[in-house]
């Protein structure tokens, strides 16, 4: 019994220095990433996506496009959360982009 409670104990200490050296692992891979500060400043406008003009939208929309091209080189796990991420952003200022040029046009 003593031994199998030993065993257990081995088990779960692996299991901790394994998920802990895969959180350093992933933390340094994301830290190194300069795509991820370009990422950041993009999408956390989309709180203020209503008072943005339509050049500012239109080059947010821009910039969607050149980190998905960036992104899409990137492995496999990465690339599919931050894909999805950015393609809600961009579809989000396009459809702002829409509405405020809809607004614009005379009736």
């Amino acid at each position: 019994m003593k031994a199998f409670m030993q065993t257990g104990r081995k088990i779960k200490i692996l299991a901790m220095a394994g998920c802990i050296s895969l959180f350093i692992v992933m933390q340094a891979a994301y830290g190194a990433e300069s795509w991820r500060t370009e990422f950041d400043a993009t999408c956390s406008q989309a709180t203020d996506a209503m008072a943005l003009s339509v050049p500012e939208l239109q080059k947010l929309i821009e910039r969607c496009v050149s980190l998905q091209k960036i992104i899409e080189r990137e492995e496999e796990t990465v690339r599919k959360v931050y894909l999805k991420r950015l393609q809600m952003c961009k579809k989000f200022y396009i459809f702002v982009l829409d509405s405020k040029i809809r607004e614009q046009k005379p009736q």
